[in-house]
């Protein structure tokens, strides 16, 4: 087999016309006027990969290179002296839009479980590596945020705050997560009746809350459920999960200073964004274990959250607004 194209001495750009023959036995020799050609064996030479009807390189190991178009007899020469037909394989790849549309739908279902499942998966891991320490830094800030922008002081009583502070110590009275939980109570203003976890323990209830509630055993739930929050890192992976390049370069490199650059946003992203459903369910079990171990009924959280919704129908900005339905919430409290 011959093959016809232009020879490269593998120091300068310059050209020359050449015809590549080759054997029986896969024995190659160049005839190239300009050139001095020592042949070598098929096996020897570094091919380019065939992309569409591109000119290939044939690399010599004495530097020299052959350039042709002829990618047909390459492939062939390949399958038969090299027995690797990889090469050959990637060209009918690139040129089936049968293959390329395949492949259309691949990125687009690994994208989609990418960002269904694949960050979630990897926020959470993320979030369970941080220190304690960075969510109480983190935290710190996002607290300030919100009482310069959006929460006035408290008004209620004294005795009232005492009241609810007792029952908060007393659920976080066993636990050893690391985290530092205090009750915060602020006039929610445009908030309404709402409750906030931040990520270093701090739960906030607006006086609007605490009005609305039928009794101090709903308050109780919404702390149990607050807790869950900061114990599953809600807040700190809802952060993540909405930083999603830097989060993969965490993974995969392992560099954790970059977190850095996520949480100096974070209070933003906690002001602006509410928790994912499945954040919502999960600090719901979570609840319910808690008030079980605390002798209180899961129930009252379902009391609260039908409250709530009464209020969301009438148009006030609730907490639950982005939340599960409240039947399907209801449900899982009430089973066994």
């Amino acid at each position: 087999m011959q093959l016809s194209g232009r020879l490269f001495d593998g120091h300068t750009s310059k050209s020359h016309p050449a015809e590549l023959s080759i054997d029986t036995l896969g024995d190659i020799f160049i005839e190239c006027p300009e050139l001095s050609v020592r042949g070598c064996h098929w096996s020897e030479l570094t091919i380019s990969p065939r992309i569409g009807s591109t000119s290939r390189y044939l690399d010599l190991p004495n530097g020299l290179r052959f350039e042709t178009r002829e990618n047909d007899p390459v492939d062939e020469l390949i399958n038969r002296f090299a027995g690797d037909n990889r090469l050959s394989w990637i060209h009918q790849l690139e040129n089936s839009y049968r293959y390329a549309f395949a492949s259309v739908i691949c990125v687009a279902l690994f994208v989609w479980w990418g960002v269904a499942y694949g960050l979630p998966s990897a926020a959470r891991q993320v979030a369970f590596l941080l220190p304690v320490s960075v969510n109480q830094e983190v935290s710190k800030h996002t607290l300030s945020t919100l009482d310069n922008y959006i929460f006035e002081p408290s008004t209620l009583s004294v005795e009232r705050r005492e009241e609810l502070t007792d029952a908060f110590n007393k659920l976080i009275a066993s636990r050893d997560d690391g985290f530092d939980y205090k009750l915060y109570f602020r006039d929610g203003g445009a908030v309404g009746p709402n409750a906030f976890a931040l990520p270093d323990g701090s739960v906030i209830f607006t006086d609007q809350i605490i009005k609305l509630a039928g009794n101090d055993e709903e308050l109780i739930a919404v702390m149990s459920h607050e807790i869950g929050h900061v114990n599953m890192r809600h807040g700190l992976r809802r952060a993540l999960q909405s930083s999603a390049l830097p989060l993969i370069i965490i993974v995969v490199t392992g560099d954790m200073s970059t977190a850095s650059s996520i949480l100096a946003a974070l209070p933003t992203i906690l002001v602006e964004s509410q928790y994912s459903q499945t954040f919502e369910l999960e600090a719901d079990a979570f609840a319910k274990d808690l008030l079980i171990q605390h002798q209180h009924d899961p129930m009252s959280l379902g009391n609260l959250l039908e409250r709530l919704s009464k209020e969301h129908k009438e148009g006030t900005n609730d907490w639950f607004s982005s939340h599960p339905s409240t039947p399907e919430r209801i449900e899982k409290l009430k089973a066994k």
